[in-house]
């Protein structure tokens, strides 16, 4: 894909959220220290994004909400996820 329709992608509110919430969980996640609330608050609202993507994508509403519960899961998603709309930073 060429780097400018990237651009554009990352440009878009939906887009742009999804790739700001899988780069706080990764962050979050990698972090050696202890759970914090910032590291469960990201791992909540990357579920919830998630889940509503897997739905919107015909995935039934209990095997997304099954496949996000685990954490492994999540974070290979956010990892794609984040490999393909790169770093975002917040305006």
């Amino acid at each position: 894909m060429v780097v400018s329709s990237l651009e554009c992608l990352t440009r878009n509110s939906t887009y742009r959220d999804l790739a700001l919430r899988c780069q706080e969980f990764l962050h979050y996640q990698n972090q050696s220290q202890g759970r914090s609330d910032q590291a469960q608050l990201a791992e909540d609202l990357l579920y919830n994004l998630l889940v509503e993507y897997l739905i919107h994508g015909g995935v039934p509403r209990e095997k997304a909400e099954q496949f996000c519960l685990e954490i492994d899961n999540l974070t290979e998603l956010a990892m794609r996820i984040g490999s393909i709309l790169g770093p975002v930073v917040a305006y």
